[in-house]
């Protein structure tokens, strides 16, 4: 069995807009992630990835394309619970000297929850908990 990756807002932001400095990295290694993980996102990181492609890039069919592949069969989608809201705010009030962002706070969780030990993405984020990547970066 694959293990499992979760895939960071960043990753889908970057592989959706072409003018993202990290677009050519998401794009060469979506196939590897795909045929070497098990791929999963929260219900937030779709969330917070529909707003940007709707509001920032002002690409409502973009937002809707993304909406629908989330929604197929296959892919992964984490519901963010209420155990998984407290872990997330507690990690929030305890890393104060990190910038970390609730959703990145519910994707650590949320990781914890499901034993998922890699990610997808392109801030340090997921590196400072420890989290290992599943792509290689620059």
């Amino acid at each position: 069995m694959k293990p499992g990756l979760f895939v960071d807002t960043g990753f889908w932001i970057a592989l959706l807009d072409r003018r993202d400095c990290n677009h050519a990295a998401a794009r060469d290694s979506l196939a590897r992630l795909v045929a070497g993980y098990r791929l999963y996102v929260s219900d937030y990181v779709v969330f917070e990835t529909l707003t940007y492609l709707n509001c920032s890039l002002r690409r409502h069919d973009l937002a809707i394309r993304f909406l629908e592949k989330t929604e197929s069969a296959g892919f992964n989608v984490l519901e963010i619970d209420r155990a998984t809201k407290d872990h997330a705010i507690r990690l929030f009030r305890q890393y104060s000297d990190k910038d970390f962002s609730v959703t990145d706070c519910t994707s650590f969780a949320v990781m914890t929850a499901n034993g998922i030990r890699h990610f997808a993405g392109f801030d340090s984020h997921f590196d400072q908990m420890s989290f290992l990547p599943g792509l290689a970066r620059e």
